[in-house]
């Protein structure tokens, strides 16, 4: 009865190490696709050249979308997606226009950054007018929405002052997003996501120890086999 008790014990204990190795993969698993369920997609700009138009036109576009940053799809329009870029957040306002399905890769999930929030300086100058006093140059902060290039010049489309327009420059030095593509660094996939081969090397463990603990409920299950007492007498 010990061995039974003892048995009975040890698959309850198995049971429950699995459970706690499998609740935080299933939790993972549904947090995973929690963004794709909300119901708001984005695309990631895969070249330097995915445009973003005013219209479904190429001959439309305003500017590029940096380069490995995100536009919110709003909806299909043949070869286009309909499409939202930035927020209205602080010196940003949200533009609306199209873009190149094939300048884009949809993503499954909500990236950790989706726009390129980044402000650039912008100078104006007066010339003195003969022997009249010039003011002096004012400075003003813009929001950077992306380049465009006009043969070899590169321009930058911003917002400054609540117009739309471009400065000189393109404005392209500004850090890129690590694609799910790219190589992580070291460790940093261990401490994203649960490891699959973990997880099977768990379960065959404890599979093993299920095997043992039903070959002891067997065992104990058997007669035990007297051994015949020697006869004093010789036969």
């Amino acid at each position: 009865m010990k061995v039974l008790k003892w048995a009975a014990a040890l698959i309850a204990a198995v049971m429950l190490a699995f459970t706690q190795i499998y609740a935080p993969l299933s939790a993972y698993a549904a947090q995973s696709g929690s963004d794709a369920e909300s119901g708001v997609l984005y695309a990631r700009a895969s070249s330097r050249e995915a445009y973003f138009c005013t219209s479904a036109d190429l001959s439309a576009a305003i500017f590029a979308v940096p380069y490995t940053y995100c536009v919110e799809i709003i909806y299909e329009e043949g070869e286009w997606y309909r499409a939202k870029y930035a927020e209205d957040s602080g010196i940003y306002r949200a533009v609306y226009g199209y873009v190149l399905k094939s300048d884009f890769e949809v993503l499954d999930e909500t990236p950790p950054t989706v726009y390129l929030y980044k402000s650039v300086s912008v100078t104006f100058s007066q010339d003195s007018g003969g022997n009249l006093p010039a003011i002096d140059d004012i400075t003003v902060t813009a929001a950077f929405y992306g380049p465009y290039y006009s043969g070899a010049t590169g321009y930058s489309y911003v917002l400054c002052n609540g117009s739309f327009g471009y400065i000189m420059g393109a404005n392209e030095d500004y850090p890129l997003i690590v694609t799910d593509d790219d190589d992580p660094p070291p460790g940093q996939q261990e401490e994203d996501e649960p490891s699959g081969s973990g997880a099977i090397v768990a379960a065959v463990v404890i599979g093993v120890i299920a095997v043992l603990a039903v070959g002891l409920v067997a065992a104990s299950s058997r007669k035990p086999h007297r051994k015949r007492p020697e006869d004093p007498f010789g036969s």
